[in-house]
């Protein structure tokens, strides 16, 4: 019980209306980002859509800058732009062509926001919980193999 709560706790400080902020795919904003463990989710439009936890924020929101390095990217990119003529899907080894990184750049500055919190103990947990709101076709998580470690 004593565990419920406390993840509780860390889900109503995460998604406080006072922590959300819009995205700025800078170098320069996401050196702002503290270099602390924690929790990030995103909103589209207000709804909260992804969810991660990361040991480094300030190095996952760098990761945001680039679709080689994130999978949100990735799967906004494949979602919004897969029928655009020149359509090239991103990888870890390779960006989407320049129009589509424009126009997901765009896109995320527009439409996307991020709260993150400071998480020393119990990321995953409070990744897991926040994920389970989340209506399943809405979600930009993408399950299956996870980095450990």
């Amino acid at each position: 019980m004593e565990i419920e709560r406390y993840l509780e706790n860390l889900e109503l400080q995460l998604v406080d209306s006072g922590n959300w902020q819009t995205i700025i795919l800078t170098r320069q904003w996401a050196s702002s980002v503290p270099n602390i463990p924690g929790v990030y989710v995103i909103k589209e439009r207000g709804i909260i859509v992804y969810v991660g936890e990361s040991g480094n924020l300030r190095g996952r929101m760098k990761d945001l800058l680039d679709s080689r390095h994130h999978t949100v990217r990735r799967t906004i990119g494949r979602k919004l732009f897969s029928d655009i003529e020149d359509f090239t899907m991103a990888t870890s080894r390779a960006k989407f062509p320049e129009h589509i990184e424009q126009s997901l750049n765009d896109h995320i500055c527009k439409n996307l926001t991020i709260a993150y919190l400071e998480v020393q103990l119990g990321r995953k947990e409070l990744e897991e919980r926040i994920q389970s709101l989340i209506p399943e076709e809405l979600k930009l998580n993408i399950r299956g193999r996870r980095k450990t470690g």
